[in-house]
C-alpha cells in the first residue's frame, strides 16, 4: 500500500476531496502543501458551520482593520477601536444564540489578523514563498475571462 494523504467530506451540499499519493519523489513540502489546504478548507467551513453570521463579523473586520498596514501597532488601534460593550453588542447580533460569542470573538479577531497580512494558519501560498519548486493547485474551473 502505497502513502497517501486523503481528505474527504460530505456534508448536505457541500463535497470536498483533497488526496496527494506519496512516492520516493514526493518532497516533504508538498506534503505540508496539500495538510495546509485541508486545514484552511476546514477552518473555513467550520466557521461558516457554526451558525454565526460570518459576512457581518467580517465586515465588522473590515471596518475596524480600514486603511491599516501590517504592524502591531495597527493591530492595537484596531483592537481598541470599539469600547468592549460596542463590540459586545455587534458581534451578540452576529451570534444565533449567546453562547455563540466565543466563536464570533475568535473569528473576528481572524479576520482581523489576516486584513493586516498576519498570516493565522500555515497557506499553500505562504508554503509557495518558501518553496518555489511547490506547485500550488488551481481551483478547477474557467475564472479568466472568455477568450474572443
Amino acid at each position: 500500500m502505497a502513502d497517501e494523504v486523503v481528505f474527504n467530506a460530505r456534508y448536505k451540499d457541500w463535497m470536498v476531496v483533497k488526496k496527494l499519493l506519496i512516492d520516493e519523489k514526493t518532497s516533504p513540502q508538498e506534503v505540508a502543501a496539500i495538510l495546509a489546504s485541508i486545514e484552511s478548507t476546514l477552518s473555513r467551513k467550520s466557521y461558516e458551520f457554526s451558525g454565526i453570521d460570518t459576512a457581518k463579523i467580517a465586515a465588522l473586520a473590515g471596518k475596524l482593520t480600514a486603511g491599516k498596514r501590517k504592524s502591531y501597532s495597527s493591530l492595537a488601534e484596531a483592537i481598541s477601536a470599539l469600547k468592549p460593550s460596542e463590540l459586545r453588542e455587534e458581534l451578540l447580533s452576529a451570534c444565533p444564540t449567546p453562547a455563540h460569542l466565543p466563536i464570533a470573538e475568535n473569528y473576528l479577531l481572524k479576520c482581523m489578523l489576516d486584513n493586516l497580512g498576519f498570516k493565522t494558519n500555515l497557506d499553500v501560498e505562504t508554503l509557495a514563498e518558501a518553496y518555489p519548486e511547490i506547485k500550488v493547485p488551481k481551483p478547477r474551473g474557467n475564472f479568466g475571462k472568455r477568450k474572443s
